[in-house]
């Protein structure tokens, strides 16, 4: 009977763990990765091909991608996304059945926003960011590192930490 219930408890706990790990919306991401949706593409299989081809170029600017097209998404996380990650997004980035592309920076905040996905256009912008040419440069320190620097030299305004992140934002 001990046994039965060890089995039945340690299951749980592997469900429980396997649902933590599958991110629902893109706070998981912050500080760690930069972002781009593509939603209502018109050539979902052309787009896709694209963003397939550009692999290692999203890997060095590390940029997570997600193409939403109708009831599918695609994308380069390796990760499980819940059944709710597609609504969420959708509720937050995108209006209408529209061709969308937005880029969200690795502080989670919206970068860019346009109809047409152009990949140059993309990597340039993010090659403008202050954190990607520190990357470029071998001088970036990972975000927390960063952050914790730069909430010490704000620190002693006794902003409250929600203030004191925008201070430290790509």
């Amino acid at each position: 009977m001990r046994i039965l219930f060890f089995l039945l408890l340690l299951i749980q706990s592997l469900q429980l763990a396997a649902e933590e790990t599958a991110i629902s919306n893109l706070k998981d991401f912050q500080w760690k990765n930069r972002i781009l949706l593509l939603a209502n593409p018109p050539k979902p299989p052309e787009t896709l091909e694209s963003l397939l081809k550009l692999g290692p170029q999203f890997a060095e600017r590390q940029l997570l991608w997600f193409l939403f097209s109708g009831d599918q998404i695609e994308t380069n996380y390796a990760g499980k996304i819940t059944g709710d990650f597609g609504k969420n997004i959708r509720d937050e980035y995108f209006k209408g059945n529209s061709e969308q592309v937005v880029l969200i920076g690795k502080d989670g905040r919206e970068k860019y926003r346009t109809v047409t996905f152009s990949p140059v256009e993309i990597f340039q912008r993010i090659d403008r960011m202050p954190m990607r040419k520190q990357e470029m440069q071998g001088s970036h320190q990972p975000s927390e590192v960063l952050l914790e620097k730069c909430t010490v030299s704000v620190g002693s305004l006794n902003f409250a930490p929600r203030f004191t992140r925008r201070f430290c934002q790509e």
